[in-house]
């Protein structure tokens, strides 16, 4: 402390409180030299560092327009997205009404198969009925001549059996004979005319 206090002494009692000298050859060779180095700043540091600036901030434009254009191309995409999903639950909707036309076509195609098939079924049916029907007439009518021939003869066989019906047979055949003789056929009266 007491060295300082000696020195601030010695230094007011020269000039006063704090005596400044201006001195010019060493102003100008503080100046000669802070013109030198803003020389060697500007022509050799200053350009490099532009460059690394310049560079600098083009990578940063760079950057920020690349941003900006994956924030428009999100935008795009975000609203690319929302048309496709929209354009698909769109055709989604078509897809399902054409499946429930589709699918009301089909039934309606299946009714008339069905239907179709019941009638040729029924037809069949009907047609085999009246076959089988037809059938048993017949086989009904087969047994019942049959059955009646037999009676017939059976009764008949028992008729002739019998000698005053045998008789009467015979009376009767030989009556019919001379009815036939003592009339003159048709054909014979018709043949006539033409034997001339």
């Amino acid at each position: 402390m007491n060295l300082t206090t000696n020195i601030l002494a010695a230094a007011s009692e020269d000039s006063g409180i704090f005596h400044i000298t201006f001195d010019w050859p060493i102003f100008f060779s503080q100046l000669f030299g802070f013109a030198v180095i803003i020389f060697i700043i500007v022509k050799y540091i200053a350009p490099p560092v532009g460059r690394l600036m310049a560079k600098a901030q083009n990578n940063i434009q760079k950057q920020i327009d690349d941003n900006e254009a994956a924030a428009t191309r999100l935008v795009e995409a975000k609203r690319a997205y929302d048309n496709a999903v929209s354009d698909a639950q769109a055709e989604l909707e078509h897809i399902r009404e054409d499946a429930r036309i589709d699918a009301e076509r089909i039934v309606a195609k299946m009714r008339e198969f069905a239907d179709a098939e019941v009638a040729r079924v029924r037809s069949q049916g009907r047609d085999q009925i009246a076959q089988m029907r037809t059938q048993l007439i017949r086989d009904l009518k087969a047994d019942l001549i049959d059955t009646v021939l037999d009676s017939t003869e059976e009764k008949v066989r028992y008729e002739i059996g019998s000698t005053h019906v045998a008789a009467d047979s015979i009376d009767k055949f030989l009556e019919d004979l001379e009815a036939m003789a003592n009339a003159e056929p048709p054909i014979r009266r018709r043949a006539q005319p033409w034997a001339l």
